[in-house]
C-alpha cells in the first residue's frame, strides 16, 4: 500500500503521478458526462419535445445536443489542467487547446444553425417556387455560408494563437501575387454566378443562345453553367462569360414567329394562286400549336423564277416548334400537290430565232 501511494507521488515533469490520474479522470469523466448527456437528448428530451405544440424546442436539440458534448470535453479539459503544476509555457499550451475546443465548439453549433434555418425556413420556400435554379442555387449557398464560418473561426484561433494574418498574408509576397493572379478568373466566375443566381436570367431546362451556343440549360454552378446540345454535347460556359455576354432565352418567349417563302410557277394564273393561298392558310389552321387568327399570306415579288408568296405564322407551343415546322410544311407540300399548284425551281427559257 505503502509502495502504491509513493509510486503516486512520483514526480514526472514536475507533476506527480497523481496529478497526471487527476488530469486524465476528468477529461475521461467529462467525455463520459458528454454521452450521457448526448443519450439523454437523443432519448428524453426529444420525447419531451415531441409533445409540445412548438417546433422549436426540437430545433433547439438538434443544434446543440452534439456541439454541448465538445463543449463539456473543453470544460473538462480546462478543470483537468488546473491539477497540473504547469510553467508559463504548459499554461499556455492548455489555454491554446481549449480555445481551439472552443472555437470548435462555436463553429459546429453555427453550422448546424444554419443547416436548421435552412431545412425549415429556406427550403421549404424553394420547393414552393416553380424555379428549378433555386434548387441548385440553395446548396451551393449552404455550403458557401458554412465555409465563410469556418475560415472566420480559423482566423480568431490563428489570431489568439499569436500569429499576425496580416503579416502572414503580407510574407506571402510573390507567390501570393500569383496566387491572386491565378484566382482571378475564379472569383470573376463566382461573382458572373452570384450575379446569375441574383438577376436569374434562365432557368433549368430552359433553351438559350449565347456567345454563339445555344442549348438547354442543364446545370448551373458556382463556377460554370452547363448547356445540353440539340447534338447531346455538353457544353461549359464560366459563369463570367454568362454574366457579361449577350443571352437570348427563347424559352420565354410565349410565341415563335416564322416566315416562309413559297415560289409558284409563273404559269400559275390568279384564281390558281389564290386557290394555293387558301390551300397553306388551312393547312396552317389545322396543326396543333399555332395562333390560328393571326395568318399571313401574301404575293410579295414577281421572281427570277418563281411568283413569291410570303407566309407568316405564330406558333404558340415553344416545347413542339420544329415538330410543328415539319408538319406545316409536310401540309403544305401534300396539299398543294393534290391540287396541281406547281411550285418553281430556278429555270431557263431559250428562244431560238429562226434566220
Amino acid at each position: 500500500m505503502e509502495s502504491f501511494s509513493e509510486m503516486l507521488q512520483a514526480t514526472y515533469f514536475d507533476n506527480t503521478l497523481w496529478q497526471y490520474v487527476l488530469f486524465l479522470g476528468t477529461v475521461v469523466a467529462s467525455i463520459i458526462v458528454g454521452r450521457i448527456f448526448y443519450y439523454i437528448c437523443k432519448t428524453q428530451l426529444r420525447k419531451l419535445a415531441a409533445k409540445s405544440k412548438t417546433k422549436l424546442d426540437d430545433y433547439l436539440i438538434d443544434i446543440i445536443e452534439e456541439p454541448l458534448v465538445l463543449l463539456i470535453v473543453s470544460v473538462g479539459v480546462w478543470v483537468g489542467a488546473m491539477f497540473l503544476t504547469l510553467n508559463a509555457a504548459g499554461v499556455k499550451f492548455f489555454d491554446n487547446v481549449v480555445l481551439v475546443l472552443l472555437a470548435m465548439t462555436v463553429t459546429w453549433f453555427f453550422i448546424r444553425l444554419i443547416d436548421m434555418l435552412v431545412n425549415v425556413y429556406v427550403k421549404p420556400l424553394v420547393e414552393k417556387s416553380e424555379s428549378k435554379l433555386d434548387d441548385q442555387v440553395l446548396p451551393i449557398i449552404r455550403k458557401s455560408t458554412k465555409t465563410v464560418i469556418v475560415i472566420l473561426a480559423a482566423i480568431v484561433v490563428l489570431s489568439n494563437l499569436g500569429y499576425d494574418i496580416l503579416s502572414v498574408l503580407a510574407g506571402l509576397g510573390i507567390g501570393g501575387l500569383a496566387l491572386a493572379l491565378a484566382a482571378q478568373d475564379a472569383v470573376k466566375n463566382i461573382i458572373g454566378g452570384i450575379s446569375i443566381f441574383w438577376d436569374k436570367p434562365f432557368q433549368i431546362d430552359d433553351y438559350i443562345e449565347i456567345s454563339g451556343k445555344s442549348g438547354t440549360v442543364a446545370e448551373v454552378g458556382i463556377r460554370s453553367t452547363r448547356l445540353r446540345t440539340v447534338g447531346g454535347t455538353t457544353v461549359v460556359l464560366p459563369n463570367s462569360q454568362v454574366a457579361n455576354s449577350v443571352l437570348e432565352n427563347y424559352s420565354t418567349r410565349t410565341a415563335r414567329r416564322m416566315t416562309l417563302t413559297i415560289g409558284l410557277t409563273y404559269d400559275t394564273d390568279a384564281d390558281k394562286m389564290e386557290q394555293a393561298i387558301g390551300i397553306i392558310e388551312e393547312t396552317i389552321k389545322k396543326v396543333d400549336g399555332t395562333n390560328h387568327d393571326d395568318i399571313m399570306i401574301r404575293f410579295v415579288n414577281f421572281g427570277a423564277y418563281s411568283l413569291d408568296l410570303e407566309v407568316v405564322y405564330w406558333i404558340t407551343d415553344m416545347s413542339n416548334w420544329k415538330m410543328i415546322i415539319h408538319q406545316i410544311n409536310m401540309g403544305i407540300k401534300r396539299n398543294l400537290d393534290a391540287a396541281k399548284v406547281d411550285m418553281a425551281f430556278p429555270t431557263e427559257t431559250h428562244y431560238v430565232v429562226k434566220g
